[in-house]
C-alpha cells in the first residue's frame, strides 16, 4: 500500500526542503478549484460501520506514522567532502558512531575548522533533524553556522538515516540521544558553549532536553508539537478549522479517541514509550534559556498553535517568528538571519571570527553544498578553460610554470629542513674520536633489535 503522507517531520528529498509551491486558484467560497476535465465524485455518508472500517484501515499506518516513518536513505558522499575550504579557511569533517543510553549506535558528524589547537574550546551548533530525515539535512543550514566561526555537529537518532535502531519515539527518547552527543562533543572533541537548532521531531527533543539541561546555551525550535497525543487526534479529525492532510480520512471524534487508544497501546508495546507522556509543553516552563520559536502558517501536520503553546508556557527569553509556507518547505531567508544573529549572540561569538564567504544576491551566505560545486567547476574551468573545452595554449603555460614553482618551492623547503636538521644533529654529536670509535664497534657482532614498543595510544 502506498506510504501515508502525514509523516512529523521534514521528509527530504535529496535532503533539501522544497520550495513553496504555487497558491493554487479558489472559488469565492474558498474551496479548490478543480481543473478542467475532472469529475467530481459523487459524495456519500458513512454509516458507523463505514467510520470503523476507516479506523481498521489507518491503524496500522498511524502507528508506522508515529514510531516507524520511512527511514532516510544516503551516504556519507551526501555529507560533502571531508576535507574541504570555506571563507577562506580550512575545514574537516569528523564522522564518529557514540553508543547511546539503549546502546544503539548514533552516527554524528562534526565539521570544524582544521587549525583548532588540541584542548581549545569552541562553539557549537548542533543541528537536529526531523523524524522522516537525517544528519544530511544539516548541509543545508551548514552555511550559515561556519560562516559565524561557530563549529556544526549533527547525528542521525536512534531508528534514522545510517543509526540503529528500528523505532522512534517523536522525542521521547532521542531527549536521551541528545543527552549523549552533547556529553560526547564536551568530554572528546573540545566543544565549549552548545546551542542547539531543531525541527519538528529535533525541536521537542530539543525542549525536553533543555528542561534537565541548564548548560544549553540557546535553541531554535522550527514547528515543534506541544502534545503528542494532541497532534495525533489533529492529523485524523482536523485541526481548528477542520483541514486536514492529504489522504487522511475523516473520521469522528468519539471513534478518534478510542482508536488512539489502541495506537497508544501498541506503540509502547513495540517501542516502549507512553504517547501520551510525550508533552513537550510540560517541559516548557523549566526551560530558562533564551529561544527563538518558528512556524509556518500553512502548516496542517503540526500547526502553528502548537508553538504558541510552547512559547506562552516557556520560561526563558522568547521572540517567535511565523512565515509563508506548511511544514516541509524551505525556510525563508530572513528567519535563517534571525537564527545566524540569534546563534552569536547566546554563543558569544566575536564578529572577528565570523567568515568572509560567497553570497548571494541580498548577501546571505550561499548553501554550503553549492559553493564546494562551484570549486569544483572552478578547478575543471583552469584546467579546461571556461567553457568546458581545451585550455589554450597560453593558459596551459602558464598552469605548467605555477606547478614548477609549487614544485620548485617545495623542493627549497625539504632542503632547508634538512639542513637545519644536520646542523642540529653536529651541534650535539660527540667528538670524532668518539665517533670514529663507534664506527670500528659498527663491526663487531650486534645484539638483535630490541621489539619495538606499542605507541601510546595502545598503552592501557
Amino acid at each position: 500500500s502506498a506510504a501515508p503522507r502525514y509523516y512529523l517531520g521534514t521528509i527530504v528529498r535529496r535532503f533539501t526542503p522544497r520550495m513553496p509551491r504555487r497558491q493554487s486558484s479558489q472559488s469565492s467560497e474558498g474551496s479548490m478549484t478543480r481543473s478542467e476535465g475532472e469529475q467530481s465524485r459523487p459524495s456519500r455518508r458513512l454509516g458507523i460501520t463505514g467510520y470503523v472500517g476507516l479506523v481498521r484501515e489507518g491503524y496500522d499506518e498511524l502507528v508506522k506514522a508515529i514510531i516507524r516513518p520511512p527511514r532516510a536513505e544516503y551516504s556519507l558522499n551526501d555529507l560533502g567532502p571531508s576535507e574541504f575550504r570555506y571563507g577562506g579557511v580550512d575545514f574537516v569533517r569528523q564522522d564518529v558512531s557514540v553508543p547511546n543510553r539503549r546502546g544503539l549506535a548514533l552516527c554524528g558528524s562534526l565539521w570544524r575548522r582544521a587549525d583548532l589547537e588540541p584542548g581549545s574550546s569552541f562553539p557549537c551548533v548542533v543541528y537536529l533533524h526531523g523524524n522522516a530525515s537525517c544528519r544530511a539535512e544539516a548541509t543545508t543550514i551548514a552555511s550559515q553556522v561556519l560562516a559565524l566561526g561557530a563549529a556544526l555537529f549533527s547525528f542521525d537518532f536512534a531508528g534514522c538515516g545510517l543509526s540503529e535502531g528500528n523505532y522512534i519515539s517523536l522525542g521521547f527518547f532521542e531527549r536521551d540521544d541528545v543527552e549523549t552527543m552533547i556529553g560526547w562533543l564536551r568530554e572528546y572533541a573540545g566543544v565549549g558553549a552548545v546551542a542547539l537548532w531543531g525541527r519538528s521531531m529535533g525541536a521537542v527533543s530539543s525542549v525536553m532536553q533543555a528542561a534537565r539541561d541548564p548548560s544549553i546555551a540557546g535553541l531554535v525550535l522550527d514547528s515543534p508539537f506541544a502534545s503528542l497525543e494532541q497532534v495525533a487526534l489533529e492529523l485524523v479529525s482536523g485541526g481548528p478549522d477542520g483541514d486536514r492532510p492529504e489522504g487522511v480520512p475523516n473520521v469522528p471524534g468519539f471513534l478518534v479517541k478510542s482508536a488512539l487508544r489502541m495506537v497508544a497501546s501498541s506503540v509502547k508495546s513495540r517501542a516502549g514509550f507512553d504517547l501520551y507522556k510525550c508533552r513537550p509543553v510540560d517541559a516548557a516552563p523549566t526551560c530558562f534559556m533564551p529561544a527563538l520559536f518558528a512556524t509556518a502558517h500553512d502548516d496542517v501536520l503540526v500547526r502553528p498553535h502548537h508553538s504558541r503553546l510552547i512559547f506562552d508556557a516557556f520560561a526563558g527569553d522568547k521572540n517567535l517568528v511565523t512565515f509563508e509556507g506548511d511544514h516541509n518547505e524551505m525556510r525563508p531567508g530572513f528567519f535563517l538571519d534571525s537564527a545566524a544573529i540569534f546563534f552569536t549572540n547566546v554563543l558569544r561569538i566575536p564578529d572577528a571570527a565570523a567568515l568572509e564567504v560567497p553570497t548571494d544576491h541580498s548577501g546571505r551566505p550561499l548553501p554550503l553544498m553549492q559553493v564546494l560545486l562551484m570549486q569544483q567547476r572552478g578547478a575543471a574551468a583552469r584546467l579546461y578553460g571556461p567553457r568546458g573545452g581545451e585550455a589554450t595554449q597560453a593558459e596551459r603555460a602558464r598552469l605548467r610554470a605555477e606547478a614548477q614553482q609549487e614544485l620548485e618551492r617545495q623542493q627549497l623547503e625539504e632542503e632547508e629542513m634538512l639542513n637545519r636538521a644536520i646542523l642540529e644533529s653536529l651541534s650535539s654529536s660527540e667528538p670524532p674520536a668518539a665517533c670514529r670509535q663507534r664506527a670500528s664497534d659498527n663491526h663487531a657482532p650486534q645484539p638483535p633489535p630490541a621489539a619495538p614498543r606499542p605507541p601510546p595510544a595502545l598503552l592501557r
